[in-house]
């Protein structure tokens, strides 16, 4: 019984899970569409009720790994997703889907990743805010320069933004205040957050299932793109690291930050303004970048922490 109950908080049995089930039973999805947006809020929030508000008083200590998380994250994968997707497809829906991944932040689970790869957690959580500041301006200017206005409404980019970065982030600040709530949250956070992904990525893969069980043609250079920007780049990244950065910890967390972007919130604005084709590259991608954390566990991970 406590094998199973541990089973049941393991994120990578929970992400596998929600990946099958997803692609077994998606026609339960459309019945969970309209609860990925608050699911969203809900994480993201519970997600940096964990950020100490410390971390911003670090002054120029900051600095330099918050512009090479920015380098990594923004720069080197996101150009990756937007060289990849304009050189390999055609389809305008599927092309706004990776636009969409390489303007979102990094993926909030960036920093329970780190931690359990065995990676320098202060670097990653430096990045993540860092990361998720940067979205105000480099996702609406990413989205309607890479798109078009004519795709893309930039008050719909900056309602999504609001509603999904901006409150949450204001909102953990208030719980914050309450030493009773943030006792609670850290006993339960973890349990939250791993199952309201679950309904997240089952929705998105569930409404795509259809393309996983029939191999549409269409799906090949989306799961190229996937497979570059998740297996690929991290273990570059990780081994080109090296010469700057000798320590395995910290290479470690350059290959998360360069790897992972949140495409549960690239999905959900998919969903939301562009349609479910639009989600189709992050329901790929969340398949690919799942297994390739769990893949990462045996390949760069730092064997003397705890998995």
């Amino acid at each position: 019984m406590n094998r199973l109950k541990a089973l049941f908080r393991n994120n990578s049995f929970i992400l596998l899970l929600a990946l099958v089930v997803g692609v077994a039973f998606g026609n339960g999805a459309t019945y969970t569409r309209p609860a990925v947006t608050p699911l969203l809020a809900v994480i993201m929030t519970l997600s940096l009720v964990g950020v100490s508000s410390s971390v911003f008083s670090g002054g120029r200590r900051l600095v330099k790994p918050a512009l090479t998380a920015l380098l990594l994250n923004y720069v080197l994968l996101g150009g990756l997703y937007v060289l990849l997707s304009f050189v390999l497809l055609d389809d305008p829906g599927l092309r706004a889907g990776f636009v969409l991944i390489a303007a979102v932040p990094p993926a909030v689970a960036v920093i329970p990743f780190t931690y359990k790869l065995g990676g320098d957690v202060s670097f990653t959580l430096v990045g993540s805010v860092a990361g998720h500041l940067a979205a105000f301006a480099l996702m609406p200017l990413m989205t309607v320069g890479l798109l078009g206005s004519s795709l893309v409404e930039p008050s719909q980019l900056l309602l999504a933004l609001v509603q999904l970065v901006a409150a949450p982030f204001l909102i953990s600040r208030l719980l914050r205040m309450s030493g009773p709530i943030v006792k609670w949250l850290d006993k339960y956070r973890g349990l939250l957050l791993n199952w309201g992904f679950f309904v997240v990525v089952y929705t998105i893969i569930g409404l795509n299932s259809s393309a996983f069980l029939r191999f549409d043609r269409a799906i090949i250079p989306v799961a190229i793109i996937s497979f570059c920007c998740t297996f690929v780049i991290a273990h570059v990244v990780f081994w080109g690291s090296r010469l700057v950065a000798p320590a395995r910890d910290l290479r470690v967390s350059y290959a998360v930050m360069g790897a992972w972007k949140n495409y549960g919130l690239a999905g959900g604005i998919a969903l939301l303004y562009f349609g479910q084709v639009a989600a189709l590259p992050a329901a790929v991608t969340t398949a690919f970048a799942i297994v390739n954390f769990v893949v990462l566990n045996t390949t760069i991970a730092v064997k003397s922490r705890p998995a």
